[in-house]
């Protein structure tokens, strides 16, 4: 059951959902999707405040369990990227996470050292090797099989063309696009109604993050980071970390 806004016949703006499972969502919808910011509850009392994306945790949350909380970063539905984890004796790990797994663990320093704070060192940050870049987003490209497969149809190609749109009316056949190509403009659309008034995550904007560990993995952890850097930050900004080489 839905009550909430609506626009060309979806679910368009705030609103709440239910399903008969008892599971329950109430914030942010886009084209009958959970996007933006939103609450979703379990009927096992747990629940996940924060960003969504397509319907999938994405950005920072806050997540409560019966046990445990969990406050950081998701993208695709699972942890990824820093966080802090809750215990009931209040204990805490506290570092970089991916999926369920504690990657990279930090410790807490009172007075932590940075490079910041000395001009004078400046040139071990302006000198490293790569840097993160938030333009280089990864495009869907087609392999040499699919190519060649006669059941290849047109359609798919028409969906990765940007110069090429459906009619709005379109979208409402279908609500799961988990398996459709996504076209980098759509992104773009999306991730418009994530930000909204923050700074666009398709443009340097001067503040660029220098790479130090360029494993793949951290390295993608590192450019989530970036992209919500505006919350992210907040999640260890008591804590001293670093994703340097281990």
């Amino acid at each position: 059951m839905y009550q909430g806004e609506f626009g060309l016949n979806m679910k368009l703006g705030y609103g709440k959902f239910s399903w008969p499972t008892g599971e329950s969502y109430h914030g942010q919808f886009y084209r009958d999707h959970c996007h933006g910011l939103g609450t979703y509850m379990w009927p096992d009392g747990s629940s996940f405040t924060g960003t969504f994306y397509l319907s999938h945790r994405e950005g920072y949350g806050t997540m409560y369990m019966k046990t445990r909380l969990f406050q950081g970063l998701y993208k695709a539905d699972q942890r990824f990227g820093p966080g802090v984890e809750t215990y009931p004796d209040g204990s805490q790990d506290v570092g970089l996470w991916f999926r369920e797994q504690l990657i990279k663990l930090c410790t807490q320093i009172p007075s932590g050292f940075s490079l910041l704070r000395y001009p004078e060192f400046s040139s071990f940050i302006t000198h490293s090797p790569a840097r993160i870049s938030l333009s280089e987003e990864e495009k869907t490209e087609w392999g040499l099989q699919e190519g060649q497969d006669p059941f290849f149809y047109d359609y798919k190609r028409f969906l990765l063309n940007d110069n090429l749109t459906l009619p709005p009316e379109m979208y409402v056949y279908s609500t799961n696009s988990d398996h459709l190509p996504m076209t980098s403009s759509f992104r773009k659309e999306l991730d418009t109604r994530i930000f909204l008034n923050e700074i666009p995550p398709f443009v340097e904007d001067g503040e660029p993050w220098f790479i130090i560990n360029e494993t793949p993995l951290l390295v993608k952890i590192q450019k989530q980071t970036y992209k919500f850097r505006l919350t992210a930050t907040t999640t260890l900004s008591t804590f001293s970390w670093t994703v340097g080489p281990t």
